[in-house]
């Protein structure tokens, strides 16, 4: 399938960090070879841990402290990636369990957050898109958000989930180094430790027919160019 290029990757993802410990090898690899990469964040991190330690709810835990940390936190380890473009969406975090804060992102109606997605990817017009599956719930939501702006757009080519074992599976090995920096730059989260070597990924939508497994998510797009300068 042919797309103007360069080629685009965008990933979208629920809280900072995210974008490390779910694809962090994915979009440093492909930043490399000169793949233009975009993350969407789609909520703040309130609830995320204070730097202190303490945890949502506890004495100096702060969330607009919190949220300003994180995002600064992301910022770094996107340059750390070789992030193009970072769009924050700015919805609050819902927390992974108890209730549901105000606002929190898994309340906001889908068609609303898919509406301001679909927006980003006419803008970017990325030919790949990946996103999360897991059981947290903003997870949950911001894979029902990113599958709707996918399909309302009809612009990506393939779009991938997050998963321990799948279609697709990308060898990080050359950018581990890369990666470990981008969790190291969410400390506050005290992300840390040895992590796979291969990034595994599930096909979930695909218009280029290109033949499973696959080790490469730009399989089957061919593209006029050009790509970015590598780095």
């Amino acid at each position: 399938m042919q797309f103007a290029g360069p080629r685009t990757l965008l990933a979208v993802h629920a809280h900072p960090g995210d974008e490390s410990t779910a694809t962090g090898g994915l979009l440093a690899l492909y930043a490399r070879r000169g793949v233009r990469t975009v993350v969407v964040t789609c909520t703040n991190g309130e609830f995320d841990d204070a730097l202190s330690g303490a945890v949502p709810g506890e004495v100096g835990h702060h969330p607009q402290a919190v949220a300003a940390h994180r995002k600064a936190e992301l910022q770094a380890a996107a340059d750390a990636l070789g992030i193009t473009d970072l769009e924050l969406l700015g919805y609050h975090d819902s927390g992974h369990t108890g209730e549901v804060p105000g606002g929190g992102f898994c309340t906001i109606p889908v068609e609303t957050a898919a509406g301001r997605l679909a927006a980003l990817v006419e803008h970017y017009r990325p030919q790949v898109v990946v996103t999360h599956y897991s059981t947290h719930r903003d997870h949950i939501h911001v894979n029902r958000v990113a599958k709707l702006a996918v399909r309302r757009t009809g612009i990506p080519a393939k779009l991938y989930l997050t998963a321990a074992d799948g279609s697709t599976t990308i060898d990080i090995s050359e950018v581990a180094d890369v990666k470990r920096k981008a969790l190291q730059c969410h400390a506050s989260q005290q992300v840390h430790g040895a992590f796979a070597l291969r990034e595994h990924y599930f096909r979930a939508a695909d218009t280029t027919g290109a033949p499973l497994p696959e080790t490469d998510v730009f399989a089957g797009v061919t593209h006029h160019g050009p790509d970015l300068p590598r780095w």
